[in-house]
């Protein structure tokens, strides 16, 4: 996994320190501070492009798209909360500042700095649980703003709840859970899989996927290698598809028996207040949208709170204590009750038409599935992806950024 297979370019290390903070932004740990954390984002970001921006003409969408949502928050009934919309929008310049960064970067440029950047928190994901099951004397707990992890170094991080008690830990990376985790650990997976197409990567991702135990994690990574198996299937000689179906035999039992084991845990055994808690956000999110359809409440979580309060659902298995004051886990619909459901409709579509990768469905469904059980659809990284579908024109070398990223082994 040496870096030869990964060549750097000019300004690939300041390129690849603003990606990271992106991910910090969108899920990362409550221990990094999101402003000072953004706006280290946007300066790098300036500092790589020398404030260059595309021809107006390519952005005008994106533009009004901007300009849309803006109007909406001023236009729906209820006072305007100044702070979360300055946030929202800080949030969304970030993303701008870096979709140009990667349109202005050679062909390919994104796919290698994700990898580059990827693998490496793939090790992180398997070593902490090695190591927390090893040497777990030598993590510490690590407390902030009233959330408690335990800590190697800052490195290797993680949390046990309640009903993880006695299992093996799940890793939480620089993110504050592992769902979010999975979500870049996947898009490592669909990397490997369907543009480097290197069989070690492979199996990292795979790992790493897997001791998140997440159950949206192993649908997705279930997703993902079967489409790539299907692909592999239907082309090359007979040769490459028995050695294909091999592998497939060998890697498919473990990866079906902890999915359905996780599923089976989350629905009906120990952990099942998970899917619980799932439910209500979703349920607790259709009552609150239904009561705002077109506009929606904004991006202010007090407002969300208050609404949730009265409109919370009401056969919810969570007692009293655990939904009170709880925001909503769930992306898609925090997207939509922000928005109402017409942008929201916009924005879920535009995750399955964006241009920055090949494969758009599974990107789309990578997305919408990761989006319904984590609410960090309003990031810089999340919507880097989603305003890249906003581009006036797609020329060919926006779409093959990710074709031609793949780099030959020697």
């Amino acid at each position: 996994m040496g870096d030869k297979r990964i060549p750097r370019d000019r300004g690939s290390a300041l390129r690849r320190l603003a990606l990271f903070l992106s991910f910090l932004i969108s899920g990362g740990l409550l221990l990094f501070p999101r402003l000072p954390v953004l706006l280290m984002l946007i300066l790098l970001c300036v500092t790589v492009t020398g404030l260059r921006l595309p021809p107006g003409r390519r952005l005008w969408p994106l533009y009004a798209l901007l300009g849309a949502v803006l109007l909406i928050s001023l236009a729906r009934t209820g006072p305007v909360h100044v702070e979360s919309l300055a946030i929202s929008f800080a949030n969304f310049m970030g993303a701008l500042a870096l979709l140009n960064v990667y349109l202005q970067a050679s062909p390919g440029a994104l796919a290698r700095d994700l990898y580059a950047i990827l693998r490496w928190m793939a090790i992180q994901a398997v070593a902490t649980v090695v190591l927390a099951h090893a040497v777990g004397f030598l993590f510490v707990p690590v407390s902030f703003a009233d959330n408690t992890f335990q800590s190697l170094l800052l490195v290797f991080n993680y949390h046990v709840m309640i009903e993880d008690a006695g299992g093996l830990i799940r890793p939480d990376g620089f993110f504050f859970e592992p769902g979010v985790f999975q979500f870049y650990l996947n898009l490592y997976l669909y990397l490997a899989l369907f543009v480097f197409r290197d069989p070690r990567h492979v199996a990292l991702a795979v790992m790493a996927v897997l001791s998140t135990q997440s159950t949206t994690g192993i649908l997705i990574c279930m997703l993902l290698l079967g489409t790539a198996l299907l692909q592999r299937l239907g082309a090359g000689g007979l040769r490459r598809k028995v050695a294909t179906a091999l592998v497939a035999l060998v890697v498919a039992p473990p990866v079906v028996y902890l999915g359905y084991g996780n599923v089976s845990d989350k629905l009906f055994g120990e952990t099942q207040g998970s899917s619980w808690a799932r439910e209500y956000d979703l349920f607790t999110g259709l009552n609150v949208i239904a009561e705002n359809p077109l506009l929606g409440i904004g991006f202010d979580h007090d407002r969300y709170l208050s609404a949730s309060g009265r409109l919370g659902y009401a056969d919810t298995l969570l007692k009293d204590e655990s939904v009170e004051d709880r925001p909503t886990s769930n992306g898609l619909v925090y997207l939509t009750y922000s928005l109402g459901i017409p942008m929201a409709m916009l924005l879920f579509l535009c995750m399955f038409r964006q241009t920055l990768f090949h494969h758009r469905v599974l990107i789309g469904l990578w997305l919408s599935l990761s989006m319904f059980g984590e609410a960090i659809v309003f990031t810089p990284f999340v919507m880097m992806v989603i305003f890249s579908a906003f581009l006036a024109r797609r020329p060919s070398v926006v779409a093959a950024r990710v074709r031609s990223a793949r780099v030959p082994t020697t």
